[in-house]
């Protein structure tokens, strides 16, 4: 984001009954980060006080946080979290309790997935007499906006959490993030986001998951071809690139992204949007009440592993075939996608400091690789070796290691010997919680 536009988060939202019922409307925005609990911002996020860290000042007297350079400025950053199309439908159109599961479980994973940037993602840097130090933060200084609706206004719940460019580095120092980190960790915090979401909401109403087309994970039960009629954006973007030349490349789709955007029509409102949704389902066929069959169909068997070990081994060697190094964050990536069911807050880490683990215990006598970085073909003999390795780490049963969320100093991490993103060693090599 470049200058401090707050209106469209504060005013071009999609009117109704949100905080009350966590389906109708769209939410005003609320402070999180523990960034902002540093500068006392908490509850609704208020226009000026947005304005003003975007500006890089502190809201409460002015105090300069960041020192501008050039004459368009990053102001901060728009991370957006946004549910499966399948989580939307249930959120807006299925019965009111499921649909309230639906949007809560949304919440609760983006919750999970700043709790990650936190501790990985968000990093500030120093320079000094040529050297370059890269710190950890105190937390980000955020606000997050709770949108029900597309642009093309069908359902689509999605977060924008607005990530003010300023930080205070755990030197004590305020300054501007560190936007490579950032952006490094960007899929990391997606995937825990998307095992997060499928993590709250089996446990919420017993949904099952499966791969969808795209490759991403599905509620099992809500036909496709509802998913369909309510992507009327996705249409319009695929149709656009089409006339542009027929590429599906993602730079492709990204100009037409931009290219085909309307503006989000301020005067229609979610339970009048909702009335035309029903008639739109009805007129293809399709019975809205069918959805409350996808309750109770994701219970987990006995002995199923939570994170799947062949699907785990396959994205493992996929890494193997075009890399020879993997880093932490990649595995994070790996292990959430592995998981059906979803993974628990930290369980992604959890499992891929213990997969890392073990697969330099596997590599010894071969060829070496650094602190942070694995080779992929020694990752692939770790699940080979031990399938329940993984799930054993997200649900915290390593008998002889404790493996927990780690801090985030990656100057000490390095001193130790571990990984920048995870625990660190203790003196017989095992990975212990900080």
């Amino acid at each position: 984001m470049r200058g401090t536009g707050v209106d469209y988060y504060l005013h071009d939202l999609v009117p109704g009954r949100a905080e009350e019922t966590l389906v109708a409307g769209e939410s005003a925005g609320r402070w999180t980060g523990r960034g902002s609990a540093a500068l006392g911002l908490g509850g609704l996020v208020d226009g000026p006080g947005l304005a003003e860290v975007l500006a890089g000042r502190d809201p409460a007297g002015g105090r300069v946080l960041r020192h501008t350079r050039g004459s368009r400025p990053v102001s901060g950053f728009d991370l957006t979290f946004c549910a499966p199309k399948s989580v939307s439908v249930l959120h807006l159109l299925a019965p009111a309790e499921l649909g309230a599961a639906a949007g809560g479980s949304h919440e609760a994973a983006v919750t999970d997935a700043v709790n990650y940037l936190e501790r990985n993602g968000l990093g500030v840097r120093r320079v000094r007499t040529g050297e370059v130090r890269h710190l950890s933060t105190t937390g980000a200084v955020a606000a997050g906006f709770v949108h029900r609706t597309s642009r093309a206004l069908d359902p689509h719940i999605h977060t924008h959490l607005v990530a003010a460019n300023v930080a205070q580095g755990v030197d004590g120092t305020w300054s501007a993030l560190d936007s490579r980190r950032l952006f490094l960790h960007r899929r990391a915090t997606e995937a825990v986001y998307d095992a997060s979401l499928r993590h709250h909401l089996s446990a919420a109403a017993g949904v099952g998951w499966h791969r969808g087309p795209s490759g991403g994970w599905v509620v099992d039960g809500v036909d496709p071809v509802l998913s369909r009629l309510f992507s009327q954006r996705a249409a319009s973007i695929d149709e656009h690139a089409y006339r542009a030349g027929g590429s599906s490349s993602t730079g492709t789709r990204r100009i037409a992204f931009h290219a085909d955007r309307p503006d989000k029509e301020r005067g229609r409102t979610v339970d009048g949007l909702r009335s035309g949704w029903r008639h739109r389902a009805a007129s293809m066929g399709l019975d809205l009440g069918d959805l409350v069959r996808v309750i109770g169909r994701g219970h987990v068997l006995p002995g199923r592993h939570p994170v799947d070990p062949a699907s785990l081994e396959s994205g493992l060697a996929h890494l193997a075939a075009t890399r020879t190094r993997v880093s932490g964050r990649d595995l994070v990536v790996a292990v959430a996608d592995a998981a059906p069911g979803g993974l628990p807050a930290g369980g992604a880490e959890r499992a891929a400091t213990a997969l890392g683990a073990e697969s330099t215990e596997l590599g010894r006598g071969r060829e070496g690789v650094g602190a942070d970085a694995w080779d992929p073909t020694h990752l692939v003999d770790a699940v080979r070796a031990d399938p329940g390795l993984v799930s054993r780490a997200v649900e915290g049963r390593l008998a002889g290691r404790a493996v927990d969320v780690p801090e985030r100093d990656e100057a000490a991490a390095r001193t130790l010997g571990r990984s920048a993103a995870f625990g660190h060693r203790g003196p017989d090599g095992g990975l212990l919680e900080r």
